[in-house]
């Protein structure tokens, strides 16, 4: 994926594609309890077929952290982390809902939902600032701005419950 966004705009219906199958993914390993935690453009892989597939599972947690090497430690991405996990603080499947939505961000308006110029202004942004609304940045309805919003809410109870949720508020604004 992370290959294909580099080469300019792609289509919105690909990403809502993109969003329902891996998505659904993520929604079967969080019914047992893992939380990928690192969920970025570089590792979901879209197939010819059209279908997408996550890989690289090497920071997930487990519900209880009792499986993971880096427990109480920040891991991930910060252009793709979510606020609760850049302060590292436990995390749940609403941290890999932030992450969806900040690649909806990044594949909408071309650009990270953080520019800090290192990682610790990164995180500081990741935490504490709201990233530019993606119509002010590219050719979108307005919609789109509340429907990212939400699922890049610094809150995680303030952001969407589950995948398909984000990814039908992002088909309604995108029509």
């Amino acid at each position: 994926l992370s290959t294909l966004l580099r080469g300019g705009p792609v289509s919105p219906g690909v990403l809502l594609a993109m969003l329902a199958q891996i998505g659904a993914a993520l929604e079967q390993a969080w019914d047992s309890g893992v939380w990928h935690r690192d969920r970025k453009p570089h590792n979901v892989f879209l197939c010819d077929d059209g279908t997408g597939k996550g890989c690289d599972v090497g920071v997930a947690a487990l519900d209880d952290h009792s499986g993971t090497l880096t427990q109480g430690k920040v891991v991930g991405t910060p252009a793709y982390m979510a606020p609760e996990q850049a302060r590292g603080e436990r995390v749940d499947h609403r941290a890999d809902l932030y992450a969806l939505a900040a690649i909806a961000y990044r594949w909408l308006t071309g650009r990270p939902v953080t520019g800090g110029k290192d990682l610790h202004a990164a995180l500081y942004q990741t935490v504490h600032v709201m990233p530019q609304r993606p119509s002010s940045l590219a050719m979108l309805p307005e919609d789109v701005d509340a429907a990212l919003a939400l699922g890049l809410a610094k809150d995680p109870a303030a952001r969407w419950s589950t995948a398909d949720e984000l990814r039908e508020a992002l088909d309604a604004a995108l029509r």
